[in-house]
């Protein structure tokens, strides 16, 4: 596959970095708008890109603001979730202007997941959407508050950061994956209070305005997932008024089902959904 990496310009003239992953061949069936989980990066997205580019599709990703490449002044800080929505209409743009009037559809996984939702949600005329193991709520055992204590967020300085480490065995089983994941210096660890802020309420607000989902809409879940609570997965897919929408749960796999080991199904299935959607 071909890697490809520069620079465009995001809301408020923001210099944001991206990088996107042709096929060989250079023929494209359709393009892929992926946005990663919180504290990833772009590259992570490389493993399912091997797999879509042999396929026919290009991947185009960027690092979200506050992380790696694009984190500035302050790594795991967000202004505000409008900031990264509009990120994406002008990447969008960026992907137009090489899709020659190919679908264009947005996938994201957990952090990136409620950003691809509230997207959609937002732009009921794009071609798709897929969620995998969507930030819609924390698990019991990984959640923001405990770490905010019952400290008033407006009382203290927006950049004022807390750790938030995620141990990244609960993110895949698949060793080889794991061993880079541990090594990654460039996985962000902290996260800023008003982040956290948003980030709770984007995700309040995503699950009211379910029934606002109108594209097609694939939803896959990791079944043992140690990060985000699948039940809210559930009700908020149950509450999705769109006519064509799908959820799939994979047994015994973790949160981040692109890159675990028995990502193979997890891939053809979205592969088979794409090509439905693609084509219609």
């Amino acid at each position: 596959m071909i890697n490809k990496k520069g620079y465009f310009e995001g809301r408020e003239t923001k210099r944001l970095f991206y990088q996107y992953w042709l096929p060989e061949s250079n023929k494209v069936s359709a393009y892929i708008l992926a946005l990663h989980s919180w504290g990833s990066h772009s590259d992570r997205m490389e493993v399912p890109a091997e797999y879509f580019t042999e396929n026919g599709y290009a991947i185009y990703a960027f690092d979200i603001r506050g992380h790696w490449r694009n984190a500035g002044d302050t790594p795991g800080h967000i202004d505000s979730m409008d900031h990264i929505q509009k990120d994406i209409v002008l990447f969008m743009d960026l992907i137009k202007e090489n899709a020659n009037n190919k679908k264009i559809f947005i996938m994201g996984q957990a952090f990136g997941g409620l950003i691809s939702l509230i997207f959609a949600i937002n732009h009921p005329s794009i071609p798709g959407v897929i969620a995998s193991s969507p930030l819609l709520r924390y698990s019991k055992n990984f959640s923001l508050s405990k770490k905010l204590g019952k400290k008033s967020i407006s009382k203290i300085s927006p950049n004022k950061t807390i750790d938030m480490k995620i141990k990244q065995n609960l993110l895949t089983s698949d060793v080889k994956i794991l061993r880079k994941l541990i090594s990654d210096k460039n996985k962000t660890e902290v996260i800023t209070f008003s982040s956290a802020a948003e980030m709770e309420s984007s995700m309040k607000w995503t699950m009211e305005h379910a029934a606002n989902l109108l594209c097609p809409t694939l939803i896959i879940q990791a079944q043992n997932d140690k990060i985000v609570d699948k039940e809210a997965t559930k009700e908020f897919f149950e509450n999705v008024k769109a006519k064509d929408k799908t959820y799939k749960e994979y047994d015994g796999l973790l949160h981040e089902l692109w890159i675990e080991k028995s990502r193979a199904q997890v891939f053809q299935d979205m592969f088979i959904w794409l090509e439905k959607h693609q084509k219609e």
